[in-house]
């Protein structure tokens, strides 16, 4: 028995039509109106319950005592501390639980700066609060830096004392050269001592110019070290969270797309019959 060949595939047959599917989307369009409305609704209204939090920043110069690589690193670590935050919470009477306040320091790439952020729900707390721990770790960087200048301070003073002292040795050098020719001494005797002060003169002037270096060498360290600062002063509390309309665009976006694919998840689940 002969079978007869069945014909072609029709094309495009197994791909979806276009307007088949605009045509299920215009019939489910009020189903994805209620559902886009519903999120959107609902994003309004969990942003309306979420407590607000407020964010002030400063930028903070660090103190300037050598190159380590760790001093960012290490006052990032203090700024962000709970010691700190609490320590400022002591210092103003504020009874508030730490755990409310989200600090954060940012590290600056390639700079000695720091941008400090505090994080909280009142804004007049977290503007007094971010004000007292950027006091407390300016004056605790300072004191860092004032241990580690003073000893040079300290070396620098020596070195000036000892340059003077080497001007007045100098001086009492060449007085006694210049009053060789009237001492009573035979002309061996002159050249001997002269030639002792010469080399002691010498001695001298390599040891004035050692000091000089030193000298030289410490003022250009205490001149390019510098104390920590405040950069830029307190920002005003700004409100950061919840953002109503940024998370009603997204849940906008996210309901219209749910209410889309339902709408087509239905149509599909119909069947051929009832499409």
């Amino acid at each position: 028995m002969n079978v007869p060949p069945s014909g072609p595939a029709l094309p495009y047959e197994d791909e979806v039509d276009l307007r088949e599917i605009l045509l299920v989307l215009w019939r489910q369009r009020w189903m994805i109106i209620f559902i886009t409305l519903a999120a959107v609704l609902a994003s309004v209204l969990a942003s309306m319950a979420l407590p607000r939090v407020y964010r002030v920043e400063a930028l903070v110069e660090l103190e300037r005592v050598d190159t380590r690589a760790s001093q960012q690193n290490e006052g990032k670590a203090i700024l962000e501390s709970q010691t700190l935050l609490t320590t400022a919470l002591e210092q103003l009477a504020i009874p508030a639980d730490p755990r409310s306040f989200k600090a954060r320091g940012e590290v600056i790439k390639d700079t000695e700066y720091l941008r400090f952020s505090l994080e909280g729900q009142d804004p007049r707390q977290v503007a007094a609060v971010a004000g007292k721990m950027v006091a407390l770790f300016i004056e605790q960087r300072n004191k860092v830096y004032e241990e580690r200048r003073a000893p040079l301070e300290k070396e620098l003073h020596k070195i000036s004392r000892d340059l003077e002292q080497s001007s007045t040795d100098r001086e009492k050098i060449n007085e006694l050269i210049a009053g060789l020719e009237k001492a009573p001494l035979n002309e061996v005797e002159q050249k001997l001592y002269a030639l002792q002060l010469a080399q002691l003169q010498g001695i001298q002037a390599q040891e004035k110019v050692g000091l000089t270096g030193q000298y030289l060498s410490l003022q250009d360290k205490l001149a390019a070290m510098h104390p920590a600062k405040i950069v830029d002063d307190l920002s005003e509390p700004e409100k950061v969270r919840p953002r109503l309309l940024l998370n009603a665009a997204v849940a906008l976006v996210l309901g219209l797309m749910a209410g889309i694919f339902l709408a087509l998840g239905r149509n599909w689940l119909a069947g051929p019959s009832q499409k």
